[in-house]
């Protein structure tokens, strides 16, 4: 781990970070804004992140129910862990925990877990580059009678993606060469019908619009800031956690996507990054208690048990 350039550059960012802070505001300085907010409130805060942590176990439930039926809680023991080690490894290194933690305890190979995992992610991404387009909606300066007709389009393009999916997959399928064999047999786990397809969908934009909420307004209690600057603010962080490049814990490359989030309002970036620096530390710290609790909770749903694998993931 130590000889990898992933550990040595999150590391490097994580202590410019530290240093960046010191220099600038203090740490002191920095962390008495938590002063200013009750505990009921970050109580508040924990909770609708635990709700979090639920949703996104309901969505991988229900993207892997042939195999996981009946073994919800051992699924969200899977979750939060892959998210426990996804927000602490450097470079998305995390992301390997989730097909060996399912291969582990469900038996599903790693080829089918992966491309699954993979797509999801990019749904990630999508739904939140839509989250963060709706905050911006005033700077962007487009007109309200064309907003309505965005927003539809923009929530069915992946639908109208599914036929080209189904009809590449079908393609690969009828011409039996070996590569385009591996790429069909990868493109199992994605899914065929519309109502699986539009559940997925449905699940990632409630989730992240539960976190972008908690997370906007802990912004705005740690610097002066309207709802849409800190929707936006925040969404240009998760983007950043979401893309293939971060720091040791997110260090420096998520207050770097705070700070590009809010580039379009013209805000003082030394005034954005002190904001950034605790509600990441937030993150931070609700990423290990929650782990801990659900792990926790969990631990006699934690034995591995043989699940035989079927030939699809998918109800139709």
């Amino acid at each position: 781990m130590l000889k990898q350039w992933k550990f040595w550059l999150g590391l490097i960012l994580l202590c410019a970070l530290v240093w960046l802070v010191e220099s600038e505001y203090g740490w002191a300085s920095v962390l008495s804004a938590w002063k200013a907010i009750p505990l009921s409130s970050i109580a508040l805060a924990l909770t609708l992140m635990l709700g979090s942590y639920l949703l996104r176990a309901v969505r991988f439930y229900d993207f892997f129910l042939n195999q996981c039926r009946g073994q919800f809680w051992l699924l969200l023991r899977i979750t939060v862990l892959h998210n426990f080690f996804n927000n602490l490894l450097p470079m998305r290194s995390g992301e390997a925990a989730f097909p060996m933690l399912m291969k582990r305890h469900f038996e599903l190979r790693i080829t089918h877990s992966a491309p699954a995992l993979l797509w999801l992610r990019l749904l990630d991404l999508y739904a939140l580059v839509i989250l963060a387009g709706i905050s911006l909606q005033g700077q962007l300066g487009i007109p309200d009678t064309l907003q309505g007709l965005l927003a539809i389009g923009l929530l069915t393009a992946p639908l109208i993606l599914l036929p080209l999916q189904n009809r590449i997959h079908q393609y690969l399928q009828e011409h039996p060469r070996a590569a385009l064999q591996k790429v069909a047999d990868l493109m199992e786990a994605l899914p065929k019908s519309p109502a699986t397809f539009a559940r997925a969908l449905l699940w990632t934009f409630t989730n992240w619009a539960l976190k972008l909420a908690v997370y906007a307004w802990l912004l705005s209690q740690f610097i002066q800031l309207s709802w849409p600057q800190a929707w936006t603010g925040v969404s240009g962080g998760e983007l950043s956690s979401v893309l293939p490049i971060h720091g040791f814990a997110g260090a420096g490359t998520y207050e770097a996507g705070v700070v590009a989030g809010l580039l379009p309002w013209s805000i003082d970036a030394t005034v954005i990054l002190a904001g950034a620096v605790n509600l990441h530390l937030f993150i931070l710290g609700s990423t290990l208690l929650l782990t801990a609790l659900i792990a926790v909770l969990t631990h006699s749903f934690s034995t591995p048990k043989a699940h035989p694998e079927s030939g699809s993931n998918y109800r139709s």
